[in-house]
């Protein structure tokens, strides 16, 4: 029988497919059994946190540690736990052939927002759950905010605007004058909203007033420098609600 240029054409396609066909094959094979023999069960999880808080979540972690490594779906798991409030990001890794490695960034509560039931909040103003942090953390308190419930979703960015003007101010001092954010006790709007510090120790009151807050944080902390041995705390009230001046008042 006469073969056509088809058949022939075919038989070589076929003979080109067939090898690449069979490798697949035996790596599927060897797949399953390296399955079947737990070669590729998870034997260690690497876990890179800050533990600040109560870490309920890596219980979500550890219930896929006993799954083979390649039926671990790495986007299914990071969205499950940046679900979480408590975590900002996450980023995981595997390690073949038995290791998991997962990096966690957990939210850093920037300030405690003093309403009947005190509530953490972080630098991009997402309302994080209370715990036992809020009790005896060392950073600044906000007050005289509208307490609202409705305003606070745990989870969830503040719908206060004052507030996030506030952790505004707060991310500003730390980012730049760590020194000055350390003495803060209180950020504070009052009756004339206007924005309000608290020094720590005395405590001296900073009224920064209502716009160009970031010059005069700028000329607060030059002010502070120019002391030398003195302190901001040794005046009782430092009123920069005046056009690029400072009025200050010692205690008497």
């Amino acid at each position: 029988m006469k073969r056509t240029k088809n058949n022939i054409i075919n038989n070589k396609s076929w003979k080109i497919l067939l090898p690449f066909a069979a490798v697949i094959f035996l790596l599927n094979l060897s797949y399953k059994w390296a399955e079947f023999r737990g070669f590729l069960q998870i034997k260690e999880v690497n876990i890179v946190e800050n533990s600040m808080f109560n870490n309920d979540y890596l219980a979500d972690i550890y219930a896929d540690s006993s799954k083979s490594i390649v039926s671990i779906n790495v986007k299914e798991l990071t969205d499950q736990l940046e679900s979480n409030p408590f975590i900002k990001a996450v980023r995981i890794s595997k390690k073949f052939p038995r290791k998991i490695e997962v990096n966690i960034v957990e939210r850093e509560p920037i300030a405690i927002i003093n309403n009947s039931t005190k509530i953490l909040i972080d630098e991009d103003a997402i309302v994080m759950p209370s715990n036992h942090y809020a009790q005896t953390a060392l950073i600044p308190m906000l007050s005289g905010f509208n307490p609202a419930d409705d305003l606070y979703p745990e989870g969830e960015g503040t719908f206060s605007i004052k507030v996030k003007e506030a952790v505004n101010i707060l991310k500003l001092i730390k980012t730049n004058y760590y020194q000055l954010f350390d003495e803060i006790s209180e950020l504070t709007i009052n009756k004339n909203d206007e924005y309000e510090i608290i020094l720590s120790e005395q405590p001296t009151r900073v009224i920064l007033g209502k716009e160009d807050i970031s010059k005069k944080i700028q000329i607060l902390t030059k002010f502070s420098k120019a002391l030398g041995q003195r302190e901001l705390t040794d005046y009782r009230l430092l009123d920069m609600r005046y056009s690029k001046q400072l009025v200050a008042m010692e205690w008497t």
